[in-house]
Parts: structure tokens; sequence; C-alpha cells
């Protein structure tokens, strides 16, 4: 019997695909044998997980699998878990053999399942879906944690919430998704470590944006927006940080900002733990402080138009994440003049390196 153990053991180090996928995978199911963990190869890390008989085949946790992927639980409602990281989507369903990956989706042999309290996914996923359309060179290893810098830009609004919408169908949500990306390409192309809350059109709620921030450790958060008023005169560009609000304006646009709160489901991923409060002076809020007047003086001499300044006011995802974090306002949807630069592709790039440029100089000056 000990000689049989130590013929699976090395089977299963060397090459796991073809025992699992051939013949032994039902003699490991159907016997006695205690199971040796799985190594599970990802393109960030090589993670062992216990292997778990269930269901006649064999399951492993899928925290060990997202380990392997550099994924983090973004959303979850305790049976759609949706993990992500800077490059990837994986969309799991509790009962479900569909399973989502960038958009697209993909049918397992078994369906996703509890075990014991813990989510565990068919040992197929790991060694032969994933591999297959993740490429071990698809994603760069994680550089060490002291010598990286992460930063988080939050795309605002999506899905249902379009934000602000100006004439001609023109959404919020879409124009600083763009720009977002857009920074994220020219942040990346200088060696910074850059995670998107959202990469597509989908409604992510106030709460899972400041927790994927949190989690991630980012070293910046930065929410990007287009604004709106009823007066149509009202034009320029603003940049917040938090604090209470400065004037009845800052506190209208926390309360726009705020505003998709109403969306979220009260009862789904709970209240956020408050971060600690520190000083105007020194700390997250003076961090924040210097954070937003770098990116607003490059934003406002890219823009052409009214500098506002920067403000404090009460936003939610401000006030919820755990670093330096700003809101940038890029200009008025509502005002005909900068509503029709914020249409114009050439000046949405122009406002993405302005905010990446100006991420920059704080960071050169010592933020992080």
């Amino acid at each position: 019997m000990s000689r049989r153990k130590n013929i699976l053991r090395k089977l299963l180090a060397s090459r796991p695909e073809a025992v699992l996928l051939g013949c032994l995978l039902p003699v490991l199911v159907s016997s006695g044998l205690n199971l040796p963990s799985i190594v599970i190869r990802g393109p960030v890390a090589r993670i062992s997980a216990r292997s778990i008989r269930h269901r006649d085949t064999l399951y492993i946790p899928a925290a060990a699998v997202a380990r392997a992927y550099g994924l983090v639980l973004e959303e979850e409602d305790g049976r759609t878990f949706l993990f992500g990281s800077d490059r990837l989507r994986l969309r799991l369903e509790a009962g479900s053999r569909e399973v989502g990956l960038n958009g697209e989706t993909f049918t397992l042999e078994q369906p996703v399942d509890w075990r014991e309290g813990t989510l565990i996914v068919p040992i197929y996923l790991a060694l032969v879906h994933l591999p297959a359309r993740v490429p071990a060179d698809r994603i760069p290893p994680e550089p060490p944690p002291s010598d990286e810098v992460r930063i988080m830009l939050d795309p605002g609004h999506g899905g249902a919430d379009p934000g602000a919408v100006g004439e001609g169908n023109l959404l919020e949500k879409d124009i600083v998704l763009e720009i977002a990306r857009t920074a994220r390409d020219l942040l990346e192309a200088e060696g910074y470590r850059v995670f998107l809350t959202r990469e597509d059109d989908r409604f992510v709620s106030l709460r899972n944006r400041a927790r994927t921030a949190n989690r991630l450790r980012a070293d910046l958060f930065v929410s990007i927006h287009a604004n709106a008023a009823g007066n149509r005169q009202a034009r320029g560009t603003e940049t917040f940080y938090y604090a209470p609000a400065t004037d009845p304006w800052a506190r209208a646009v926390a309360l726009l900002e705020n505003a998709p709160l109403g969306m979220e489901d009260p009862g789904g991923a709970g209240e956020l733990p408050l971060p600690p409060e520190d000083n105007a002076g020194d700390g997250r809020r003076g961090e924040s402080i210097r954070a937003a007047a770098a990116v607003q003086r490059r934003l406002s001499a890219a823009a052409r138009s009214p500098d506002r300044g920067i403000k404090a006011a009460e936003f939610y995802v401000l006030r919820h994440t755990r670093m330096p974090s700003i809101l940038v306002e890029t200009g008025f949807l509502s005002n005909s003049q900068e509503r029709a630069r914020l249409a114009d592709r050439g000046y949405r790039e122009a406002v993405a390196e302005a905010i990446a440029r100006g991420i920059r100089d704080y960071l050169e000056e010592g933020g992080r």
C-alpha cells in the first residue's frame, strides 16, 4: 500500500493532467487512500491545494485557484463570486457548471459547489480549462511588494448606472472608462502596477470599489468622473479629497456621486469598517490633499477650462479607502463646450495623460 501511495504521489507531482484525466482519477476517488495535495501552476504562483473527493470526482478550494492566478474576490452575493485582477475576471456560481472568464463562458464537467463552508471547484478548472485559456506568460509575475507602487483607478458608474448624461446620449460611464483605460496604459508603461475597479460596462457597488482597493493594498486611489449641473454655464475641472464639504457645491457633488448607494443590496456585502481618522496636516488626508493638488495642476492645464481647484467633500469611496484617495471631475457634460470636448477621443486622451502625469508627479514627490 505504501509503494502504491508513493507511485501516485510521484505521478501527480510530475504529470497531474495526465493522471487526473486518465484512468487514475476514478481510482483516486473510489479508493480509501488519503489524497495528496495538488500543485496548481498558475501564472502568478504555484499553490499547493488539498484535493477533495466530491460528486465522484476531485475538487479543490476556489481560493487556491485564485491565488495561483493572482485574483482577489471583488464581489459576491452568497451564490455568485467574481474574482478579478487588472487583466483577468473569473466568475463562479455555486451549483452551476458555467464559468465566466473575461466575458466568455465555458462549461465544467461538474458544478462549482460548497463543502464544509468552503467554495470548491472541479480540479479540471485548474488543470485543463484555465491553463488552456490563460497561458503562463499571459500575466507577469508579481514584483516584490517593496518594489512596486500600486495604483487603483476607479472609472465611476457603469452598467445600469450611467452617471451624468449629455445631449446626444453621451454617457459619463463610457467617457470615464475610456479615460481610465488610457491612463492605466500610460502608467503601466512607466512601470507602475495599475488596477481598474471595472474593465467594462458593468455596475460595481461603491462598497466593492473601496473593498477592492483595500484588499489589493493600493498606494493611491483615483476615482474618475464627469460633472453635471443645473446651471449650464458651469464648467471647469476640480479634484476632491475626503473631509467635511468646503461649500454647498461640494456637498451637492458628493450627494450625486454617492447616489449609487441606493442601487446596492443593503444586505449583500455589509458596511465597510472606516479607516482611522487622521489630522488634516499629515497621514492619509494630508497625502490625499497633495495627490489632489498634483493631479489638478496637470488636469486644469490640459483642459483649457476654468480651474475650480481642489475641494473637500464626503464621498463614500474616499471615506472607506485606506490609502490616499482623490476623486477627479474631468468636465461638465451639462456645458455644451465641455460636452463637445469630452465627446472627442483626442481630448479624452489628453485628459487621461494629464491624470497619469499628475499621479506620477505626486509619487515622484514622495507620495506613497
